[in-house]
C-alpha cells in the first residue's frame, strides 16, 4: 500500500525527517573545541620582554635573561598546546570553507522547530523562506548548526527569520575572529618555544 502524500501544512516530527547530510557532532566540533580550550587559546601570546642595554653588565644581562625565561615559561604553562591550536585551526578552516548545504540546513531547523511548543501558523512558508535566506547568504553548515543550537538553548520562542540570520552572522563573525586569534596564537607559541630553546642552548654553551 502506497504511503499517503503529506499535505502542505503537515508538520513532520524530527524523527520522521530525512537525516541531515552531516553528523551534528561534527558540525558542532568547533563549539566543543572552543568551549574546552578557549581560555588556553586566549592565554597563548608572546609576552612583553624588557630590552637590555648596550652597557649592561654580565650580571644584569643574566638577570634579564632569567626574567625573559620565566615570562616565557609562565606563558607556555598556561597556553594551548601546538596540537590543540592546530586542531582548532584546521576545524575552523574546514568549516569556514564549506559550501552551504540545504540538507544540513533542514536538519538543523528541524531540531530547532520540532522542540518548540508553538510554531508559526503557516509553517511551510516560514521554513521555505528561512531555508532560502540561509542558503542565499551562503552560511557554512557549521555556522547554521551552531546558530540554531544557540537559539534553541537561549530563546523561549521560535525566532523571526531576521533573528536566525542575525545569529548566523554573529556566529560567522565569531568564527572568523577565532580563526585570526588562533593563527596569532600559533605564531606566538612557535616564537616563544624558539626563544626559550635558544636561551637554553646559549646557557649550556661553554664560555668562550
Amino acid at each position: 500500500m502506497a504511503d499517503h502524500p503529506l499535505s502542505p501544512t503537515t508538520i513532520v516530527p524530527l524523527e520522521q525527517r530525512p537525516a541531515a547530510t552531516a553528523d551534528p557532532r561534527k558540525l558542532l566540533k568547533i563549539e566543543h573545541l572552543l568551549r574546552e580550550h578557549g581560555r588556553s587559546v586566549a592565554r597563548t601570546y608572546f609576552p612583553t620582554l624588557r630590552a637590555g642595554g648596550l652597557r649592561d653588565t654580565p650580571e644584569r644581562r643574566a638577570l634579564l635573561e632569567a626574567e625573559h625565561r620565566d615570562a616565557l615559561e609562565a606563558m607556555l604553562a598556561g597556553a594551548a598546546s601546538m596540537s590543540t591550536l592546530e586542531a582548532i585551526s584546521d576545524a575552523l578552516g574546514a568549516a569556514l570553507g564549506a559550501e552551504p548545504d540545504e540538507g544540513v540546513i533542514e536538519g538543523c531547523l528541524a531540531a530547532l522547530i520540532d522542540t518548540r511548543v508553538r510554531v508559526p501558523h503557516n509553517l511551510p512558508i516560514y521554513l521555505e523562506a528561512l531555508i532560502y535566506d540561509l542558503r542565499d547568504e551562503g552560511f557554512p553548515p557549521a555556522v547554521v548548526a551552531a546558530a540554531c543550537q544557540r537559539i534553541r538553548r537561549e530563546s523561549k520562542f521560535l525566532p523571526e527569520i531576521s533573528e536566525v540570520l542575525t545569529t548566523c552572522r554573529e556566529t560567522l563573525a565569531r568564527y572568523r575572529e577565532q580563526q585570526q586569534r588562533v593563527s596569532e596564537a600559533l605564531v606566538a607559541r612557535r616564537k616563544a618555544e624558539r626563544w626559550l630553546s635558544d636561551m637554553t642552548c646559549t646557557a649550556q654553551d661553554p664560555v668562550q
